[in-house]
């Protein structure tokens, strides 16, 4: 499926758009910071023309392609770039999301909104029946995002992927989308509960 690059995904406070050539310096600041790529699967560049060629081009053409969708995340009053999150196609039925915030920008709860708002695209627009998602075992703010958006652990990777000439063991969590649309109901029931209260007689 081919989305158009003009899609804009929102939350409370945050929107996702397609990432842009102007979002590199941005991308390449994050990398600068002392053990930023340590849980990512790439390595840190050495340019910003590094990133255009090796990163930006291949978004675009697998965005095209309807592979893969990747996102920056902003702020959206102050249009301020705040990271990026992708969601992958790995079969007809499963997509895999991955994600990072700038360090500048961490601890304040965007990506925790940005991962629910990539979920509900996954489920609603990408029709995929399950969504995982890999995490460094030592990454414990990545695992705490994924478990508050209602993933399940699923599987221990010892070889998750190599880094610096050694294996980064790995975890695998994931949600499918009968276990989405439960929690999504549940959280309707609650706010309707909460704006209504019950009617039981006192």
């Amino acid at each position: 499926m081919a989305l158009s690059p003009d899609i804009i995904l929102e939350t409370d406070r945050c929107k996702l758009r397609q990432i842009k050539k102007e979002d590199i310096p941005f991308i390449f600041s994050a990398t600068r910071y002392q053990g930023f790529n340590d849980g990512l699967l790439w390595d840190a560049p050495e340019s910003e023309d590094e990133l255009i060629e090796g990163y930006y081009e291949r978004v675009i053409k697998t965005w095209n392609e309807g592979k893969s969708y990747a996102f920056t995340i902003c702020l959206k009053e102050e249009n301020k770039q705040l990271g990026t999150i992708s969601i992958r196609k790995n079969s007809e039925e499963v997509w895999t999301t991955g994600f990072w915030l700038h360090p500048q920008s961490q601890g304040k709860g965007y990506m925790t909104e940005s991962v629910k708002v990539i979920l509900k695209f996954g489920f609603e627009v990408l029709d995929t029946e399950k969504i995982q998602a890999y995490h460094a075992v030592w990454n414990e703010k990545s695992e705490k995002v994924l478990k508050n958006v209602g993933m399940k652990f699923i599987e221990y990777i010892p070889q998750g992927f190599m880094k610096n000439g050694k294996w980064v063991e790995q975890n695998k969590l994931g949600i499918t989308k009968e276990e989405w649309n439960k929690l999504k109901n549940q959280k309707t029931t609650t706010k309707k509960s909460l704006l209504f209260g019950n009617n039981q007689n006192h």
